[in-house]
């Protein structure tokens, strides 16, 4: 009896051998196809990556460059608010002098008016005293 049991552990282990060479040689491919995948892989994201990193790149110094844009702009913002303020100043300065001007010549003509006024009438009054 013994030796049937040695007989079935024997045919086990023959049928056991007998489908793990094939599921090993397949495993064996299997692991080769992933393999050669990942090297393919490999050698096509090489290139890509290295045009991203040189796209990043740009990128970055496009950034820098509209950054120098923007604070350019922010710049000539500023100069042109400030010139408005000076524009603004000399506008209100030209207006008070204009005002000063205008209340100088109207007081002097009412001046000369009633400087001839009194002439005239003193004028008047001589030769109508002289008659």
């Amino acid at each position: 009896m013994e030796n049937f049991f040695l007989g079935v552990i024997a045919g086990g282990l023959i049928i056991l051998v007998a489908f793990l060479v094939p599921a090993i040689s397949q495993i064996k491919r299997t692991a080769k196809a992933a393999e050669d995948f990942l090297q393919s892989t490999q050698d096509s994201l090489n290139p890509l990556l290295k045009r991203l990193q040189e796209t990043v790149e740009k990128t970055n110094q496009v950034a820098a460059k509209l950054d120098e844009s923007v604070s350019n702009v922010q710049q000539l913002t500023k100069a042109v608010g400030e010139t408005g303020a000076i524009i603004s100043d000399i506008n209100s300065l030209v207006r008070k002098i204009q005002m000063f001007f205008s209340v100088t010549s109207s007081s002097f003509g009412a001046g000369i008016k009633t400087a001839l006024s009194v002439l005239t009438h003193g004028a008047i009054q001589k030769i109508t005293s002289q008659k």
